[in-house]
């Protein structure tokens, strides 16, 4: 079978897996004629301990997939976590698939209803309607199932479903890039939705990334009693000219706001994509948001008040809709900064 690739299994301890190897120092033997890529992990022994010292109490899993080497990547990859909204790209997912099965694409139902879900990260009614569709929990682990996902726990308080960081990167690899059982079209239509991300929410797995790539996300972000702020990123990181790229999923809790959550995710981020690109980031358009920490007591108009604009309604939709500011949230104005 000459010309075939076999892939390097080496791995490290403390999480890594490559390939999808146990941890070990071993490498597979290549046959004759082979061409061998080597898989180098982002996440050394060096950065795992820098993690450690910036950001104390903060939890953090990391799995990434490059689809150009066939390389598997985890950070504390036995870690399981709820997702906030980050499964929110899952219930898309499953309302995609559900539509596939019929023979059909989606509906201007199923529509209005993914949309404010991916676009600003809309809560309920958005995402309660769109689970009675696919048939809620049980529906929900028969997506999970089909999709490769299968150390998920499904909750009906969707955003405290227990996950790994790898099952996240695989539903978002097979909703993004193919491999699973969704077909190209609804593929299409999923990269459409989380490649729309309102500006000021494109932060997360967008950082590090150069220019030539694009990526689609969708990120979690909310505090639960005992976890802190949970805040997550998943989805595809792209380049342009060959359509290959890197699925990759980051999730934390234990932190004090979501900014400080989203400065963990950044630079697990970062790191990933300066190991797998090797190429300088270029500017993103979050950068150009003007946000604030809210705190207990505010509403939203006394949090657009702080942001110097009295479009207080549209601060609430980019922020993710909640009725009121949750205390430690990051609140953005509408308008980006020019650049």
């Amino acid at each position: 079978m000459r010309g075939r690739r076999v892939l390097v299994t080496a791995g490290l301890t403390a999480g890594l897996l490559v390939s999808g190897s146990a941890p070990s120092a071993q490498a597979a033997v290549p046959e004759a004629g082979q061409v061998v890529a080597a898989c180098r992990t982002p996440f050394t022994a060096a950065f795992r301990a820098d993690l450690t010292k910036r950001f104390p109490g903060q939890r953090v899993t990391a799995s990434v997939h490059d689809t150009r080497t066939g390389c598997w990547y985890s950070l504390h990859g036995s870690m399981r976590i709820t997702t906030a909204s980050v499964i929110k790209a899952g219930v898309m997912g499953a309302v995609l698939l559900r539509a596939q099965d019929r023979g059909r694409g989606l509906t201007a139902w199923e529509r209005a209803r993914v949309h404010p879900m991916i676009t600003w990260s809309y809560n309920n009614p958005s995402v309660s309607d769109l689970l009675g569709r696919v048939g809620g929990t049980a529906g929900m682990h028969r997506f999970d199932v089909r999709m490769g996902a299968t150390h998920t726990t499904e909750r009906a308080a969707y955003g405290a479903t227990v996950t790994t960081a790898r099952d996240r990167t695989l539903v978002s690899l097979h909703l993004l890039q193919g491999g699973g059982p969704l077909e190209a079209p609804a593929r299409a239509t999923a990269w459409r939705f989380m490649r729309g991300v309102t500006p000021t929410q494109r932060w997360g797995i967008t950082a590090g990334v150069p220019l030539g790539w694009n990526a689609a996300l969708k990120n979690g972000f909310y505090p639960m009693r005992g976890a802190g702020w949970r805040v997550g990123s998943t989805g595809f990181v792209r380049e342009n000219a060959t359509g290959e790229g890197y699925a990759i999923s980051v999730l934390t809790d234990g932190n004090s706001t979501q900014v400080r959550g989203i400065t963990l995710v950044e630079t697990v981020s970062r790191q990933v994509a300066r190991t797998l690109t090797g190429e300088p980031a270029k500017e993103r358009v979050v950068t150009r948001s003007r946000c604030t920490t809210t705190r207990a007591g505010q509403s939203w108009r006394d949090v657009a008040a702080k942001l110097h604009t009295t479009r207080w309604k549209d601060v609430r939709k980019v922020s993710g809709g909640n009725p009121s500011p949750l205390s430690g949230q990051r609140a953005c104005s509408p308008v980006l900064d020019p650049r």
